[in-house]
């Protein structure tokens, strides 16, 4: 079993690895993280209720991990690996002013940033 850095500011997490993300302030859902398709994930968010929280979660790797020249693939609400089209994770946008994110695809170790 790998084992999970993780550090969560101002924020929550539905299960330990992945699932449903919240603000820890107003309660309301920021985003959705699946549970074995990141290597490591960073998402800053500002909450409509003002809110300032983050998400820093990352699993230990020996395997190099390239920084895409590719953007994000968006179907239906997920944002996926353009690779292997695997979903990585959703934005809950109707409840933030704001955000950052950076994902690490666990499959191909190519690195997505916004």
């Amino acid at each position: 079993m790998r084992e999970l850095n993780k550090k969560l500011k101002n924020s929550r997490m539905l299960k330990n690895t992945g699932s449903w993300l919240y603000c820890d302030k107003c309660n309301k859902t920021v985003g959705y993280l699946c549970y074995t398709t990141y290597q490591s994930f960073k998402y800053n968010f500002e909450c409509k209720c003002g809110n300032l929280g983050s998400f820093a979660l990352s699993y230990d790797t020996d395997n190099n991990i390239e920084k895409s020249i590719k953007e994000l693939k968006l179907k239906k609400n997920r944002l996926c690996c353009p690779n292997d089209e695997a979903p990585l994770f959703t934005i809950v946008e109707k409840n933030i002013k704001n955000y950052s994110y950076e994902v690490c695809c666990n499959k191909c170790y190519n690195k997505f940033k916004h």
